[in-house]
């Protein structure tokens, strides 16, 4: 299955919005980190990660988007999450992720952040 079908890529105002649509297990995993690498090498720099669809995150993809989110912000810009389930924030927070990113409740907050 290719779960690039599974994630939405936008844009508002600049910013880049992946809507994810799907769980990100292995594969899934795998091409968000293609779309974030993308972005990285279009010189994209503000970017939102909805995560509203999602009821189950492995380490692999907390991992892209806590690497992408540094090279960003290196490089002036920033990463967002936004909406994320309780299962997933309790995620976020044992594994120290949402210490380095920015968590959102909605996609409107994590957009008007920047």
């Amino acid at each position: 299955m290719d779960s690039t079908k599974l994630m939405r890529l936008r844009e508002w105002s600049g910013i880049q919005i992946i809507e994810i649509k799907t769980d990100l297990s292995s594969y899934a995993a795998s091409d968000l980190r293609k779309i974030l690498e993308g972005l990285l090498v279009e010189k994209v720099d503000r970017v939102v990660v909805n995560l509203s669809e999602v009821n189950h995150i492995n380490s692999t993809a907390v991992g892209a988007l806590v690497g992408v989110a540094k090279r960003l912000r290196q490089n002036g810009g920033d990463l967002k999450i936004c909406a994320l389930a309780d299962n997933l924030t309790r995620t976020f927070n044992l594994i120290g992720a949402s210490s380095v990113l920015e968590i959102y409740e909605s996609e409107n907050s994590a957009l008007a952040a920047f």
